[in-house]
């Protein structure tokens, strides 16, 4: 069973080991106690990612978090967009999810700019 927070409106907080089903627990003063969410900021990370050969999460793993998103915006958010119809081709040329090629087609980036 995991360890919840418990915070009870005459200010009182606590923790308990309960079923994750349950919200409210009965407080010292006698009313309910709302579960509360966990607090994950500051904390760090030291999960060990793989066992096998002891790799741990990298330091900079939210950069490489934000080159993955932005690898997943431009190979399938930006093509869905393109082909919606919704937006006109200046806005799509202004925003770079479109471009001339040598033969003046017009041809979708599938790729961020900075990267081709």
């Amino acid at each position: 069973m995991p360890k919840y927070v418990y915070k009870c409106e005459c200010g009182i907080s606590f923790q308990k080991y309960v079923k994750s089903t349950i919200k409210e627990c009965k407080c010292e003063c006698g009313k309910m106690a709302k579960r509360q969410m966990p607090n994950l900021r500051g904390l760090k990370n030291t999960e060990t990612v793989d066992k096998f050969t002891n790799k741990k999460h990298l330091n900079n793993h939210q950069e490489i978090l934000k080159e993955r998103k932005a690898d997943h915006y431009w190979e399938v958010l930006v093509p869905k967009m393109v082909n919606s119809g919704t937006y006109s081709i200046e806005t799509m040329l202004e925003r770079g999810w479109v471009y001339y090629n040598e033969k003046k087609e017009l041809v979708t980036r599938t790729k961020p700019p900075q990267k081709s």
